[in-house]
């Protein structure tokens, strides 16, 4: 006989003897499994999932009443009123809002993240900030200017975040830019930069500057030539008041030492360079008023230049191998003292072509003091000359003593003017052997034609010698040229010696 499955319900076979207890069995099994099954609702099945213990236990732990709640999509924080905040309407913020006693308008506030250090700024401030402000007078049309003397300090182991006004490494700057550029346009008090030790990389600009005060970048150790304190190179250009640099020493090759233009008052003092170049100069000035003091400049195209419009006091400065020592171009040096010196010495001052002057000071009608710059010359003749009688003959002075600007052709015996002045012009001769009561002249001739001035002589006596003598001031102009003749009634030829004490032709621009 067989069963089911699921309850076990007895099947008897087509063999089987059916029995009647196995069919009452069957009963009692169906019937026991029908009273445990829940009835059917309409409208309602069972699902498909199992529902567990656990599952039972959490639904037993909701509170009655309670309900399946969604929050609401915002941005920002939500306050509730019955936790003691204000509520506050989504993306509303009104000035009650925040604490008046912030003295901070809320409009002002933007939808960016303000930190702590930015709320910082705000420190020492005891009014509203817009009225501080607006109380300000705008930078565009009244530009920055200084309100006491200031003192900035720079060292090497400094930092340009430092407020650069103590001397320690906390407190320094680093650079000497950095504190340059902290200095307002308008100086109306004295500003003092003091350098350390060390070497500084940069080429210093100082640059339109204005008022009454004094700006001075010095070297801590003071005024003394020193190669303790080095940098690129300096220029000062466009400032109205006075900028003064101390102990420094320039150590650039592509470029000048030192440089002013375009500037009211700069004095470089004590300051050096040495570093070789051929290309350009110690110290460069133009368009501007400098003095240059206790310095040394040496291996430079020039030690000191003073190009167009500039005037240069140069005392005291030593240094040497430079093409030109002090170089006018255009400019004026007022020398004083000692200076540095040229490689040749003939180029310890040189002017330029183009103009300048280089003086001690005392500038006379020639626009300098020197020798070597004015027009004069001084010449003897070299050999006996034989004059015919009654013959105007030219004098031949072949040898020159000294032509300071070649304005003398000794091959024609003929002094050229470069330039229009009062000259003083001297001339003698002797002639051998005169006759009694014959007569002698001694002429200068102007361009070839103007005969200027003259001398007479006759003797008394024949034998001897007679001497003709000129001394004469005269207005020459440039490109005259001056010349000397002379004439005698001797019966026969006569000689001029070469006596050089005697016989001599001299021309000197005087004023």
């Amino acid at each position: 006989m067989q069963t089911t499955g699921n309850l076990g319900l007895k099947k008897p076979e087509g063999t089987d003897i059916v029995d009647i207890a196995d069919l009452n069995g069957n009963m009692d099994i169906l019937d026991n499994a029908v009273n445990g099954k829940v009835d059917k609702v309409t409208g309602k099945q069972l699902s498909t999932n199992d529902y567990t213990a656990a599952e039972k236990t959490k639904l037993g732990g909701i509170a009655t009443g309670a309900n399946n709640y969604v929050h609401p999509n915002h941005t920002g924080d939500v306050i509730s009123t019955g936790d003691g905040g204000t509520a506050i309407a989504a993306g509303v913020i009104v000035n009650a809002d925040v604490n008046a006693s912030a003295g901070i308008d809320a409009s002002k506030i933007g939808t960016g993240v303000v930190s702590n250090a930015e709320f910082g700024y705000l420190d020492g401030v005891t009014s509203g900030i817009q009225g501080q402000l607006n109380g300000k007078a705008p930078l565009v049309t009244t530009p920055q200017q200084t309100t006491a003397d200031i003192t900035y300090y720079v060292r090497t182991d400094g930092n340009d975040n430092n407020t650069g006004l103590v001397n320690t490494a906390g407190g320094a700057f680093r650079t000497i830019t950095k504190a340059v550029n902290m200095i307002p346009q308008i100086v109306t008090h004295n500003v003092n930069i003091i350098i350390a030790p060390g070497t500084y990389a940069e080429n210093i600009n100082i640059t339109g500057f204005v008022g009454k005060g004094v700006i001075e970048l010095k070297a801590q150790g003071g005024a003394v030539l020193s190669d303790s304190y080095i940098i690129q190179s300096l220029t000062v250009t466009r400032c109205l008041n006075s900028v003064v640099v101390t102990g420094l020493k320039a150590s650039s090759t592509t470029s000048n030492g030192f440089n002013a233009t375009y500037t009211h008052s700069v004095l470089f003092n004590y300051c050096k360079v040495d570093a070789a170049t051929s290309n350009f100069d110690g110290v460069f000035v133009s368009f501007a008023f400098v003095r240059v003091y206790g310095g040394s400049f040496s291996n430079r195209r020039s030690g000191i230049t003073a190009y167009l419009v500039s005037q240069v006091n140069a005392e005291g400065n030593t240094g040497n191998g430079n093409a030109t020592g002090l170089f006018a171009d255009g400019g004026t040096i007022v020398k004083a003292s000692i200076n540095p010196s040229a490689l040749v010495v003939v180029n310890n001052e040189v002017v330029s072509t183009s103009g300048g002057i280089i003086t001690s000071g005392v500038v006379n009608p020639w626009g300098d003091n020197t020798f070597s710059k004015r027009s004069a010359f001084s010449a003897i003749p070299s050999t006996n000359q034989v004059v015919p009688k009654a013959v105007l003959t030219k004098i031949n002075f072949q040898t020159e003593y000294y032509d300071n600007l070649g304005e003398y052709n000794p091959s024609t015996s003929m002094f050229t003017a470069a330039k229009s002045g009062f000259y003083l012009v001297e001339c003698s001769i002797v002639v051998s052997s005169p006759e009694a009561l014959t007569s002698h002249y001694l002429q200068i001739y102007r361009n070839g034609t103007s005969r200027e001035i003259g001398a007479y002589g006759i003797p008394v006596n024949s034998g001897g010698d007679i001497q003709l003598s000129i001394t004469a001031m005269l207005p020459i102009n440039a490109g005259d040229k001056l010349e000397a003749y002379v004439q005698h009634h001797n019966s026969i030829d006569k000689s001029i010696t070469t006596d050089s004490i005697y016989s001599r032709f001299k021309v000197s621009q005087i004023a």
